[in-house]
């Protein structure tokens, strides 16, 4: 699988799981490619496990997907954890970009 490919797939997993929905058009539209392309994304997405959700025009796709449960788990801290991190990132010269993002990112 191309690097593209992959990237578009991301993003439209991202789309798929934030608070807004989109029809099918929409994320074609946004992702810079077809309506086809979307639909075969969508059940690599399914075949994978991932639970599509369908509402008339719109698709998402569910957080309960146990998937989707899995790769959050990756990237969830805990309260000690977060506030470990936040110390360390406070602890970055002001001057680093970098610092903003993080703290943003948390």
């Amino acid at each position: 699988m191309d690097q593209p490919k992959i990237a578009r797939m991301l993003r439209l997993m991202k789309m798929l799981t934030a608070n807004t929905t989109y029809s099918v058009d929409a994320l074609a539209e946004r992702l810079d490619t077809s309506r086809r392309t979307i639909y075969r994304y969508i059940e690599t997405f399914r075949e994978a496990g991932f639970v599509i959700k369908k509402s008339g025009n719109y698709i998402r796709l569910d957080k309960e997907s146990p998937h989707f449960k899995d790769i959050s788990q990756l990237v969830h801290f805990t309260e000690e954890e977060a506030v470990i991190l936040k110390r360390a990132i406070e602890s970055i010269d002001d001057t680093n970009l970098l610092k903003q993002n993080l703290k943003r990112k948390l």
